[in-house]
């Protein structure tokens, strides 16, 4: 039996799966490490990555059943890093995409290309996330790794991919993150680099996603434990390889994102999505589509929230069940709609549809009738007002499957309802969330190895839970819903507002003098 290993890196830990042509995982491995934050830099040492990756393919290898012959090796990583390669491997601390050291060279980023044109080019807007800017702080203030470095990469999988067999490479997914990629012409933005005065003789091959790059080298096959010359796909960015993972690759099929933070995503054949609603164009491995991805700051964050504040009281009326279970079953407790009670799950600001960091959480509609269950009930139901919202500023994607539910919010028996009435679409919990990554890669191997025909094979992706529309609560949904959608422009002057009240806690209270 043939199989394939594939293996993710991504911000907090390396991951690998073994996986027959059926999509079934038959082991899987993981190795974790950190950032390092200091204020607005947040960076990583390239050779962690190196190491756990090691350590996870040693444990496949290890794991690995007699009977199964590894096919290839495919990879996935977090995209929109600055990796400097010189002539004797990585040159300095990786700069993570969360990095926001270079503001003022974002500013002139934008003053100097113009925010049409960016958008016009690239597809989406750039801040100080984007490498336009990050390779200008670079320039300014650290000229020698400016000078010596030979090759960009920008993915994480670009820098194990150099490891494992010597080849610079990334793919269209990974590109279109950076501001560095056109994305109508499916190329290097050269043009972007030289308006600014940049190099753009150090930018690595743009490859197809499902393109064999090379083979395992000596050296990493005595680290890795993998056969020596074992043939190494490329693959794609996490944005692809999850979209990919959880039944998205196709058009017809969307999917939620349920961690602390989260967002929404479709595949489309379709023009671009307005980028200043805050939705990003993302090049799909298949060059022709797109994958739309509207985020959200605080998702499941917003039940973590609850659970902080209330947890210990519900714990204390019920001994024997976790604050998670609890709450969830408190929350199952009251109607659809919990009475006319509203929440904004902007507890730290918002990037689509629209972007303000003021905005701020609000419960509304609260009367001297309102029950604890309720005000539960309608953060879940928020959370999933706001997908919506963000759903309705990407364009229309045809025909609608349903959506797919992936993180840890997914494990909730009600969330996954709610989102089937408040979207009006049937919704999957998909099994194995945490493997969605891995699973998107091997099934790009699996389709160039010509094991699967496209990217939404039957019965590749197992379904835990399914749910569909109830229509008495999609009615009071929708009726809802044009409240929700107006709360926030309601409200953006105050949060305003709000944002420059300074107090003083140590004073408050004192009578004046």
């Amino acid at each position: 039996m043939e199989a394939i290993i594939a293996l993710d890196i991504g911000t907090t830990a390396a991951k690998a799966v073994l996986m027959d042509q059926n999509g079934q995982i038959l082991t899987r491995a993981q190795v974790g490490y950190q950032p390092v934050w200091r204020g607005a830099e947040v960076e990583q040492d390239a050779a962690e990555w190196w190491k756990a990756a090691q350590a996870c393919l040693r444990s496949i290898t290890q794991q690995k059943p007699a009977n199964v012959q590894v096919a290839a090796l495919v990879l996935s990583g977090q995209m929109q890093d600055v990796i400097l390669m010189g002539r004797q491997g990585v040159l300095a601390p990786v700069i993570l995409y969360s990095d926001g050291r270079a503001q003022a060279e974002a500013d002139e980023v934008l003053h100097t290309i113009g925010e049409d044109r960016l958008i016009t080019v690239t597809g989406n807007l750039q801040d100080t996330s984007g490498l336009l800017a990050k390779l200008l702080w670079i320039k300014r203030n650290r000229m020698e790794w400016y000078q010596q470095t030979q090759t960009l990469l920008i993915g994480a999988h670009d820098y194990i991919t150099a490891e494992l067999c010597g080849e610079h490479i990334t793919d269209p997914t990974t590109a279109s993150t950076t501001g560095l990629f056109h994305l109508r012409e499916n190329r290097w933005a050269v043009e972007l680099l030289e308006s600014l005065n940049l190099r753009t003789d150090w930018l690595p091959r743009l490859d197809s996603a499902e393109a064999p790059v090379g083979r395992v080298g000596r050296i990493a096959a005595e680290l890795t434990g993998l056969p020596e010359g074992l043939p190494v796909f490329h693959g794609a960015g996490d944005a692809a390889t999850t979209t990919l993972g959880a039944s998205a690759g196709e058009e017809g099929r969307w999917y939620v994102y349920l961690g602390t933070s989260g967002w929404l995503a479709a595949t489309v054949d379709a023009p671009p999505a307005d980028p200043r609603a805050g939705i990003f164009n993302l090049r799909h491995p298949d060059t022709k589509r797109l994958i739309l991805i509207g985020p959200m700051i605080t998702a499941a964050g917003n039940f973590e929230w609850l659970i902080r504040q209330f947890g210990a009281l519900e714990r204390g009326q019920s001994a024997g069940e976790d604050a998670h279970t609890l709450l969830n079953r408190m929350a199952e407790s009251a109607a659809a709609g919990c009475n006319g009670v509203l929440y904004l799950p902007y507890l730290s600001g918002e990037r689509a549809p629209f972007r303000d960091e003021r905005a701020r959480g609000v419960f509304f509609g609260l009367s001297a009738l309102t029950s604890r269950a309720e005000l539960y009930r309608a953060v879940l139901e928020g959370v999933a007002f706001a997908m919506r919202t963000i759903r309705d500023a990407m364009p229309s994607a045809g025909r609608i499957e349903g959506i797919s539910l992936v993180g840890g919010g997914a494990r909730s028996g009600l969330w996954p309802q709610i989102f089937a009435d408040v979207f009006g679409w049937p919704v999957q919990v998909l099994a194995q969330p945490e493997d969605v990554g891995c699973r998107g890669a091997a099934l790009l191997a699996s389709k160039a190895l010509g094991w699967q025909r496209d990217f939404s094979p039957q019965g590749y992706f197992p379904v835990e839970r399914a749910y569909q529309p109830i229509v008495q609560n999609q009615r009071c949904y929708d009726e809802l819903y044009g409240v929700f959608r107006g709360l926030y422009p309601a409200l953006k002057d105050s949060f305003h507002l709000l944002a420059s009240v300074k107090c003083d806690p140590a004073g408050a209270g004192l009578p004046p003098d």
